[in-house]
């Protein structure tokens, strides 16, 4: 009488299989949590950059110095209302800036666990330069510019 084996699998086969998936569910799970959360933080960043540029467009379009140095308020789409202050630098040359953003939002973002935002770059605004300053910086900068060409001119 034959030894005739039946198909399907044997109660060894069928452990090793239920083993390797139930070890594998956690790490799973795990993976997808994770990029639940990460998500819900690339929403919140996504947010708050918008109100950030809307504040930057709100304060930016004031041209005058004094309300500037003032600071003002701005009401945002996600963050409530926003008290922004900026603090800028003159540079070497006519008319840049290196201009400090720095943003309050309203206390009920301490949820979203962000309360305070800073922002640094250059700006160029002739509006607050004054006018002898931009002359001078003006004139040092062509100074500048033809010791560099004359240095240069040297080298060849």
């Amino acid at each position: 009488m034959g030894s005739e084996r039946q198909a399907g699998f044997t109660l060894l086969e069928v452990l090793v299989a239920m083993a390797i998936f139930f070890a594998a569910v956690p790490i799973f799970v795990s993976a997808y949590v994770n990029t639940l959360e990460l998500m819900d933080r690339v929403q919140v960043n996504q947010s708050l950059d918008q109100d950030m540029a809307a504040i930057r467009r709100a304060a930016l379009l004031e041209s005058n110095v004094e309300e500037i140095e003032k600071g003002g308020e701005v009401v945002t789409g996600e963050h409530g209302a926003a008290r922004w202050r900026i603090e800028y630098e003159p540079t070497r040359i006519a008319d840049l800036f290196w201009v400090t953003l720095s943003v309050e939002l309203d206390p009920v973002d301490e949820e979203k666990g962000v309360t305070e935002a800073t922002e640094q770059f250059y700006l160029t605004r002739p509006s607050w330069s004054d006018p002898l300053d931009r002359e001078d910086l003006r004139a040092r900068s062509a100074e500048r510019l033809a010791e560099k060409q004359l240095l240069e001119g040297r080298r060849l």
